[in-house]
Order: structure tokens, then sequence, then C-alpha cells
């Protein structure tokens, strides 16, 4: 099933332009330092940081995501079992607000931006690589390939390794996973408005996200048919609370009713075809944004998010994706179609653009030629 003329890189483009509302105002808490809230000036300069525990990536002075090698600690209360290196938190908006989470009092093997396989079978036995409490298997940092130069965009290559765990707790490394992270700055080319009313033209991350997952044992590696699994990401903690839960729990149930406000469910999901997390479940769109409230200033919500658009050269374009029935997270999970083997030696590519924004996501586009967008 692997497309052995696949390519390695494409062009830095921009992917789709589209309507935001941009916000302004105060930064919240979670907010990276020395940014401000209309964005970067178009021509900031970007840069990768490498450090023994990360690679860094900044916008001029602003953090844009950090890639951790080394495992953060877990917080207080949550299990060390959940800590491991290999993934991409904290992200940031051109506003200087967290959209990404780490560590989730719900689900805190959710890290991020991240990459696991959820039910595989490797030589008859189960390995689960995103379920780190029942340690069948898990993802780690490996080494760290090339970290770019500063410019208009960089970018830098890392590879983590999937390890299959034994009932001895012994692991086993079966896939080398090489990721190539690109990040630069595009623009709208559409106005939009800002609280005091005055047009402006909104300025947005653009992260491009490889993963070459190439199987380095001796047997085959089958990824089974499963309703989530391959590459996740997790929102903004304060996304998640009980009541968003139950409410939205309710409004999924309910096929004729109207989503609960946002003040309510803090986040909120939206495909292509301008569907929730109700009928956007396990569909195939064009992209997927998640997105929700990071701050308020005198009664007013600040807001950013996230959206992701697969590469049409993908194996099962248009990738499947999972977005949560009550939790800020999706994954994209071509699994959900058929079960797929990575056979020895053999290597499973994908690619992906996440767009980091402020404000409101929107169905209108401004279509360019370039990139994913048709």
């Amino acid at each position: 099933m692997l497309n052995s003329s696949f390519w390695r890189r494409l062009s830095l483009t921009a992917v789709f332009l589209s309507s935001l509302i941009a916000s302004d105002g105060a930064q919240s808490q979670d907010a990276a330092p020395a940014q401000s809230d209309t964005g970067p000036p178009p021509k900031q300069l970007f840069r990768c940081v490498q450090s023994k525990d990360h690679v860094i990536v900044y916008c001029g002075r602003s953090e844009v995501l950090r890639y951790n090698i080394a495992a953060p600690k877990a917080p207080e209360g949550i299990d060390p079992t959940y800590q491991r290196s290999g993934y991409i938190h904290p992200i940031y908006s051109p506003a200087g607000r967290m959209v990404s989470g780490d560590f989730a009092a719900d689900h805190p093997h959710q890290h991020g931006l991240f990459a696991a396989w959820t039910d595989t079978s490797f030589r008859g036995k189960k390995v689960d690589f995103w379920n780190q409490l029942k340690q069948l298997g898990v993802v780690l940092h490996d080494r760290v390939i090339a970290v770019g130069d500063e410019g208009e965009s960089t970018e830098f290559s890392v590879a983590v390794r999937h390890y299959a765990i034994d009932d001895q707790g012994v692991r086993e490394a079966i896939l080398d996973d090489v990721w190539t992270v690109s990040v630069t700055g595009v623009s709208t080319g559409v106005s939009g408005e800002n609280d005091s009313g005055a047009d402006q033209k909104t300025t947005r991350y653009l992260i491009q996200f490889s993963t070459e997952q190439t199987n380095i044992t001796e047997h085959p590696l089958t990824i089974n048919e499963y309703h989530y699994g391959g590459i996740g990401f997790r929102g903004n903690n304060a996304w998640f609370s009980g009541p968003s839960a139950k409410a939205l729990a309710a409004f999924v149930k309910q096929p004729q009713a109207d989503a609960p406000p946002l003040e309510l469910t803090r986040h909120r999901f939206l495909t292509s075809e301008g569907h929730d997390r109700r009928l956007g479940n396990h569909s195939r769109p064009e992209w997927a944004a998640l997105f929700g409230i990071v701050d308020q200033t005198q009664g007013q919500n600040h807001i950013a998010g996230v959206r992701v658009t697969p590469s049409p050269l993908n194996e099962r374009y248009p990738d499947p994706v999972r977005l949560h029935p009550t939790k800020p997270y999706f994954s994209i999970s071509p699994c959900v179609v058929g079960a797929f083997d990575i056979g020895p030696g053999q290597t499973y590519r994908a690619r992906y653009d996440f767009e980091v924004f402020d404000g409101m996501p929107s169905l209108d586009e401004a279509v360019v030629e370039d990139g994913f967008a048709r």
C-alpha cells in the first residue's frame, strides 16, 4: 500500500487562506513572552534554537513552538508513567496565545502534537503506542537530525522511535520515525476587523509537518482498523471541564439540537464541509479546525485555534479525522478506513499543514494556486 515514489519535500507555500476575526487585547497567563497581539510583522524572521532539552522555533523574540527532546516532568497528581519525550508542545498563535495542551487531567497521555498508533499487531501480539498507562508501547525522542537557519521560514528534522514493550518491560524499537517541521508566516491578504473596528491584515503561522515511519525490524507491523490513532493533537487544557463534557455528551446524542454556547464548552470543531464534532467525526474533510477561548479581558473572549489540512499525496487522502465527542482533541487517522501493514524496511509517509490562527475560523476562503489548495 505504500507509495515508493512519494515526495520527501514540497515547497513552502500558503495552503489556504481564511477570513479570521482578529482578536486584540491583553495576553493570558499562557501567552508566549514578547509578543504583540496584532501578530508578527510580514518580514519578521523565524529561527530554530536547540538546547539539550528542546528545539524551539521563534518568530522574532516570540516562541512559536517547542519540540521536547527531554521528557517534561508530569505535574503534581499525574502519574509519571505519562512522561514522554518526542512531541511538540507548547504551540502559540501569532498573538502569543497557547493552542496546544499537555498532561490534561482527563487524558494525560495526549501530548500537544504527537504521533502514535493505537491498535497494532506485531509478531502476534497487541502493541498500543498511544495509551501509555497500558505499557504495551511508547514513542520517544531518538535524535536531532538537522536544525535550520534564520529566515522568512525555518525548519528542523528529528527522529522519534516507536517501541513495543513486552511483559518484562523490555522495549523493542519497531518504527524509526523522521519528522520534518517547517514554520513560516502567511497573511490572509484579506482584511479583518479587530476589536477597535479597524481593518487589518491577519497573519498566521503555518507549520508543515511530515512523518516518515520506517519499519526497522524483520517483521511486519499491522495497523489495525480502529476509530482513532495516527497523528494526534491535544488542545489547550482550559478547553476541557466537567460541565463542558456533560453539555457536549448530551449534544452529540441529539441530532437536531443546537451546539451549546462556546462560553460553556470552551472549544469547538469546524470542518471544510461545515460540520462540527457531531457530523465531522470520522469524516474525510479537506481540513478540520479546533479552536477555543484562550483568555478574557474586560468581559471579551479571545479565541485562537489550529486548522489541519492533509496533503493530496497522502496514501489515504482525504485523511479521516477523529473529532472527540467531549474533549478538545483530534487525531488524523487513516486506520479508520481499514487495516494496513508497514512491512520490514518499508516507509509509511504522510504530510499535514497546521495553520495556527487568532480569532474565529470561517468557511469563506480566498484560495491560492499553490500549496494544497485546489
